[in-house]
């Protein structure tokens, strides 16, 4: 039903892609019903944003998504990726062989080959299940913003109706053009705009071309055109993008026969039977927001940072964009954490966000670009496993246990334990079966503890039964058995240490070995980290 004035809601989302949709997600599944609105009719319809990698999917598998995500998209065990003249071609250069990409080392998670079109439709599906209120055709008009919250004006553009919705916090996930962002005044940095393209979605016999791979990512370099070619979760559909300089021609140049011409071009099959689907023209754009945080408005996926699609990252960082608000709203929101938690969403996903648009950028240069010497441009960070799985948290919420040593990223195949870091993958058993150091992150705190850490176990269980901390507590060689001994090593603890993991599986603090008081000790790190006081009438000395 359409909004009413004075509707109030906790938190107002502003954009139903994929930065959008998990936020509705991780917010409901946590127990807070968000509003959604989204100004087009549905989903979206075009394949872009292909693929999800394990580190996104460690963190839906979370809320029960992973199952529905492997069937709609299946695995990217045979993911390839090639420069080329055409996709029959000559082949330029391979940047990822077929088959070569095995993880399983790093991560339960499997990775999808799932596009946009496809995970939306599953997000929206799980967020209405867990109780978000989801509202198409439905627009932002305007928003007043004070220390409280945030006032709404909402358009329903099916009738015509306006309502006002009172929110407490607001997420601005409406695209690149924001107009959220640009009604805040918040600047942007960057390159800019690299090139203008024209998408064009397609239906032919694929077999000769694919060679029976799920999934293949061309990108062109042809005397003639620049581009790209990928093929989408439906057999014999595909999508080939096209640069085009919109000086010398305009959108509407491209009918359905010169697309089906480039189309036969970019594929190398000068004969193919072709059905065009859609032609979509969009600007590639190297840019970031001067702010990701302004009051109880807090911007995210393209909102906050748009970046070339050339190395598949743009997608990711959304959605852990929407997850790293999620969790950290809805502990505010239930009184489990300070408001200030939420002013760690800045410092922490920003520098993430603009090493990884960087790196993009420098993607799109080598790949498509090479001769564009006006854009010699050179990433920070260039290794792709440490920046889309390795990069690394700093903030007030995050308490370092040696000097900082400035690396934004930490090679994922050699895990160091230290806060600020992914928790890494360490096989358990459980209850008789065998878990993921990975699958104990959800809605609390997890407390891990080494086999002589019992004083770190009872000071956990302590705060989390008397003091309400949202804790969960488990100890390795009692509840968990250390399958392969790997966990002091790859966590940098021994026996008698202990390390927190959030919500995402980051570490906000480890202790190496015991402490003279467990409780006192635990307590005030989790004070800091939760920004509240950690008390209870009668706690015992148990440390």
């Amino acid at each position: 039903m359409p909004a009413t004035p004075d509707t109030r809601t906790p938190v107002l989302i502003v954009g139903s892609g994929l930065a959008g949709l998990t936020t509705a997600v991780m917010l409901a599944w946590r127990g807070v019903r968000p509003l959604l609105v989204e100004r087009h009719a549905d989903t979206s319809k075009n394949p872009r944003a292909r693929g999800l990698n394990f580190r996104t999917m460690e963190l839906l598998r979370v809320a029960g998504l992973e199952a529905d995500l492997m069937a709609e998209g299946g695995d990217l065990k045979d993911f390839s990726i090639v420069v080329a003249e055409t996709v029959t071609g000559r082949e330029l250069r391979t940047i990822l062989p077929r088959g070569a990409w095995d993880t399983t080392h790093l991560s339960p998670a499997q990775m999808t080959r799932a596009g946009q079109d496809r995970v939306e439709p599953i997000l929206r599906r799980h967020a209405e299940a867990l109780g978000a209120d989801i509202r198409y055709s439905t627009e932002l008009k305007g928003f007043e913003l004070d220390e409280l919250g945030v006032t709404t004006t909402l358009l329903d553009r099916r009738t015509g109706v306006e309502s006002t919705v009172r929110a407490d916090y607001l997420v601005a996930a409406d695209g690149n053009r924001s107009p959220i962002r640009e009604r805040l005044g918040i600047g942007r940095h960057g390159v800019g705009s690299l090139s203008h393209n024209m998408a064009m979605v397609f239906e032919a016999d694929l077999e000769e071309v694919l060679q029976g791979r799920s999934l293949a990512l061309y990108y062109l370099q042809n005397p003639n055109f620049t581009g790209a070619f990928i093929n989408t979760t439906e057999p014999n559909r595909a999508l080939i993008s096209v640069e085009y300089d919109p000086e010398r021609e305009k959108p509407s140049d491209f009918d359905t026969q010169r697309c089906i011409d480039l189309i036969r071009a970019a594929v190398g099959i000068a004969d193919l039977e072709v059905s065009v689907l859609e032609v979509m023209p969009w600007e590639m754009a190297s840019r970031s927001a001067d702010r990701f945080v302004q009051g109880r408005v807090f911007l995210a996926g393209d909102a906050a940072h748009t970046m070339p699609p050339t190395g598949g990252l743009g997608g990711q960082t959304a959605i852990q964009d929407g997850y790293d608000l999620a969790w950290k709203l809805a502990m505010v929101l239930h009184g489990q954490a300070g408001a200030d938690l939420l002013a760690t969403y800045e410092p922490e996903r920003k520098p993430v966000c603009e090493m990884t648009v960087s790196l993009q950028t420098a993607n799109y240069i080598e790949r498509m670009r090479p001769d564009r010497k006006d854009l010699q441009i050179q990433a920070a960070e260039t290794d792709y496993l440490g920046v889309a799985f390795g990069y690394r948290y700093r903030s007030e919420a995050i308490l370092q246990d040696v000097p900082d040593d400035g690396s934004r990223v930490e090679n994922p195949e050699k895990p160091s334990g230290r806060p600020g870091t992914r928790g890494a993958h360490v096989a358990f058993e459980y209850k008789g079966k065998e878990v993921s150091s990975v699958d104990l992150i959800g809605r609390d705190f997890v407390l891990l503890t080494g086999p002589e850490g019992a004083a770190w176990a009872r000071a956990g269980t302590t705060l989390a039964y008397r003091c309400g901390v949202p804790l969960s507590i488990y100890r390795i060689g009692a509840d968990l058995l250390d399958i392969n001994g790997k966990w002091a090593e790859r966590y940098g603890v021994t026996a008698a240490g202990a390390v927190l993991l959030r919500p995402d599986g980051f570490i906000a603090w480890r202790a190496r070995t015991a402490a003279s008081s467990a409780l006192s000790t635990l307590r005030e790190a989790l004070a800091r980290i939760l920004f509240r006081s950690v008390e209870a009438r009668q706690l015992e000395a148990t440390g």
